[in-house]
Protein backbone atom coordinates (compact mmCIF):
# COMPACT_ATOMS: atom_id res chain seq x y z
CA UNK A 1 0.00 0.00 0.00
CA UNK A 2 2.74 2.17 0.93
CA UNK A 3 4.31 1.81 -2.19
CA UNK A 4 1.46 2.58 -4.39
CA UNK A 5 0.78 5.60 -2.59
CA UNK A 6 4.70 6.79 -3.16
CA UNK A 7 3.61 5.89 -6.60
CA UNK A 8 0.62 8.53 -6.45
CA UNK A 9 2.55 10.73 -5.02
CA UNK A 10 5.63 10.71 -7.53
CA UNK A 11 3.16 11.06 -10.67
CA UNK A 12 1.13 13.83 -9.52
CA UNK A 13 4.54 15.34 -8.52
CA UNK A 14 5.58 14.95 -12.17
CA UNK A 15 2.29 15.80 -13.67
CA UNK A 16 2.93 18.93 -11.81
CA UNK A 17 6.33 19.40 -13.20
CA UNK A 18 5.47 18.43 -16.14
CA UNK A 19 2.54 21.53 -16.23
CA UNK A 20 4.89 24.45 -15.15
CA UNK A 21 7.37 23.40 -17.28
CA UNK A 22 10.24 22.50 -14.93
CA UNK A 23 10.29 19.03 -15.57
CA UNK A 24 11.64 19.79 -19.41
CA UNK A 25 14.58 21.58 -17.95
CA UNK A 26 17.54 19.08 -19.33
CA UNK A 27 19.36 19.90 -16.14
CA UNK A 28 16.48 18.24 -14.23
CA UNK A 29 16.47 15.33 -16.39
CA UNK A 30 19.94 15.25 -15.63
CA UNK A 31 19.94 14.70 -12.16
CA UNK A 32 19.19 11.47 -12.49
CA UNK A 33 16.13 9.34 -11.65
CA UNK A 34 14.32 9.15 -7.77
CA UNK A 35 16.16 12.01 -6.83
CA UNK A 36 13.58 13.91 -4.44
CA UNK A 37 13.23 17.34 -6.03
CA UNK A 38 11.91 20.95 -4.38
CA UNK A 39 11.97 24.38 -6.20
CA UNK A 40 12.83 27.68 -4.04
CA UNK A 41 9.97 30.10 -3.23
CA UNK A 42 9.77 31.62 -6.46
CA UNK A 43 10.55 28.33 -8.74
CA UNK A 44 13.93 29.55 -10.40
CA UNK A 45 15.96 26.58 -8.33
CA UNK A 46 15.46 23.33 -8.42
CA UNK A 47 16.80 21.35 -5.16
CA UNK A 48 18.06 17.84 -6.47
CA UNK A 49 17.62 16.54 -2.94
CA UNK A 50 21.49 14.90 -4.00
CA UNK A 51 23.74 17.62 -2.98
CA UNK A 52 23.04 20.31 -6.22
CA UNK A 53 20.74 22.92 -7.12
CA UNK A 54 19.24 23.90 -10.97
CA UNK A 55 18.82 27.86 -11.87
CA UNK A 56 15.71 27.17 -14.27
CA UNK A 57 17.03 30.67 -16.22
CA UNK A 58 20.30 29.78 -17.39
CA UNK A 59 20.28 25.82 -16.84
CA UNK A 60 23.06 25.81 -14.57
CA UNK A 61 23.71 22.81 -11.94
CA UNK A 62 25.53 24.46 -9.10
CA UNK A 63 26.83 23.20 -6.07
CA UNK A 64 24.48 23.55 -2.80
CA UNK A 65 27.17 23.79 -0.23
CA UNK A 66 30.41 26.35 -1.06
CA UNK A 67 33.53 24.77 -0.36
CA UNK A 68 33.97 26.14 3.04
CA UNK A 69 30.75 24.22 4.13
CA UNK A 70 31.84 21.27 2.68
CA UNK A 71 35.34 21.41 3.44
CA UNK A 72 35.51 23.84 7.05
CA UNK A 73 38.56 25.46 5.10
CA UNK A 74 38.63 28.51 3.13
CA UNK A 75 40.19 28.23 0.17
CA UNK A 76 42.73 30.48 -2.14
CA UNK A 77 42.15 30.53 -5.92
CA UNK A 78 45.08 28.11 -6.71
CA UNK A 79 43.26 25.73 -4.31
CA UNK A 80 40.46 25.95 -6.30
CA UNK A 81 41.50 23.86 -9.32
CA UNK A 82 42.05 21.01 -6.50
CA UNK A 83 39.19 21.08 -5.24
CA UNK A 84 37.49 20.63 -8.57
CA UNK A 85 39.44 17.91 -9.44
CA UNK A 86 38.38 16.52 -6.11
CA UNK A 87 34.67 16.88 -7.02
CA UNK A 88 35.50 15.34 -10.24
CA UNK A 89 37.47 12.27 -9.09
CA UNK A 90 34.83 11.56 -6.46
CA UNK A 91 32.23 11.97 -9.16
CA UNK A 92 30.43 14.56 -6.76
CA UNK A 93 26.33 13.68 -7.27
CA UNK A 94 27.61 11.47 -10.29
CA UNK A 95 29.34 14.01 -12.53
CA UNK A 96 32.64 14.47 -13.51
CA UNK A 97 32.46 17.87 -15.11
CA UNK A 98 32.39 20.29 -12.68
CA UNK A 99 34.28 23.45 -12.61
CA UNK A 100 34.70 26.81 -11.67
CA UNK A 101 31.71 29.07 -12.69
CA UNK A 102 32.54 32.18 -14.62
CA UNK A 103 32.41 35.70 -12.86
CA UNK A 104 29.40 36.39 -14.84
CA UNK A 105 27.40 32.84 -14.41
CA UNK A 106 28.54 33.91 -10.41
CA UNK A 107 27.05 37.09 -10.65
CA UNK A 108 23.10 35.96 -11.19
CA UNK A 109 23.42 34.03 -7.95
CA UNK A 110 23.47 37.65 -6.44
CA UNK A 111 19.91 38.47 -5.42
CA UNK A 112 19.49 41.48 -3.23
CA UNK A 113 16.26 41.05 -2.57
CA UNK A 114 16.67 37.54 -0.95
CA UNK A 115 18.35 36.89 2.42
CA UNK A 116 20.20 33.29 2.98
CA UNK A 117 21.87 33.67 6.49
CA UNK A 118 24.46 35.35 7.60
CA UNK A 119 28.18 34.79 6.85
CA UNK A 120 29.64 32.53 8.98
CA UNK A 121 31.44 34.38 11.67
CA UNK A 122 30.35 37.11 10.61
CA UNK A 123 27.14 39.89 10.52
CA UNK A 124 27.41 40.42 7.02
CA UNK A 125 24.34 39.15 5.17
CA UNK A 126 24.40 36.52 2.18
CA UNK A 127 21.85 37.73 -0.56
CA UNK A 128 21.60 33.81 -2.41
CA UNK A 129 18.43 32.09 -2.55
CA UNK A 130 17.53 30.07 0.48
CA UNK A 131 17.64 27.08 -1.29
CA UNK A 132 21.54 26.93 -1.02
CA UNK A 133 23.23 26.08 2.10
CA UNK A 134 23.31 27.90 4.90
CA UNK A 135 25.91 30.67 6.74
CA UNK A 136 28.80 29.62 4.36
CA UNK A 137 30.92 31.95 2.90
CA UNK A 138 30.10 35.64 1.45
CA UNK A 139 33.00 35.67 -0.82
CA UNK A 140 33.40 33.09 -4.10
CA UNK A 141 36.47 32.89 -6.21
CA UNK A 142 35.50 32.71 -10.29
CA UNK A 143 36.98 31.27 -12.95
CA UNK A 144 38.50 34.61 -14.45
CA UNK A 145 42.43 35.39 -13.37
CA UNK A 146 42.94 39.49 -13.49
CA UNK A 147 46.49 39.84 -14.31
CA UNK A 148 49.17 37.18 -13.09
CA UNK A 149 48.67 37.42 -9.47
CA UNK A 150 44.98 38.22 -9.02
CA UNK A 151 41.98 36.49 -9.54
CA UNK A 152 38.02 37.88 -9.60
CA UNK A 153 34.70 37.03 -7.58
CA UNK A 154 31.80 38.07 -5.94
CA UNK A 155 31.13 39.48 -2.61
CA UNK A 156 27.18 38.05 -1.66
CA UNK A 157 26.87 40.51 0.87
CA UNK A 158 26.91 43.69 -2.14
CA UNK A 159 26.74 41.77 -5.28
CA UNK A 160 30.37 43.31 -5.77
CA UNK A 161 33.27 42.33 -7.97
CA UNK A 162 36.21 41.47 -6.44
CA UNK A 163 39.86 41.01 -7.25
CA UNK A 164 42.44 39.10 -5.10
CA UNK A 165 45.32 37.74 -4.75
CA UNK A 166 45.15 34.04 -6.01
CA UNK A 167 47.07 33.27 -2.89
CA UNK A 168 44.72 34.84 -0.68
CA UNK A 169 42.63 32.46 1.47
CA UNK A 170 40.60 34.79 3.95
CA UNK A 171 37.32 34.09 3.76
CA UNK A 172 37.10 33.03 0.58
CA UNK A 173 35.45 29.86 -1.07
CA UNK A 174 33.99 28.39 -4.17
CA UNK A 175 30.53 27.18 -5.70
CA UNK A 176 31.46 24.81 -8.12
CA UNK A 177 28.98 24.70 -11.36
CA UNK A 178 28.14 22.54 -14.48
CA UNK A 179 26.57 22.98 -17.97
CA UNK A 180 23.97 19.65 -18.23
Amino acid sequence: MRTAFSRLALSILLTALCLTGVASSPALADAGAGAATVASEDKRFIDHGNQTVTDTRSGLMWQKNDSYLRTHHWLSWDEAADYIQKLNREAFAGFIDWRLPTLEELKTLYEADKVNSKQIGREMVIHIDPIFGREGSGAHWSSEPNGHFNAFGVVFNTGDQFSAPKSARSRKSIRAVRQP
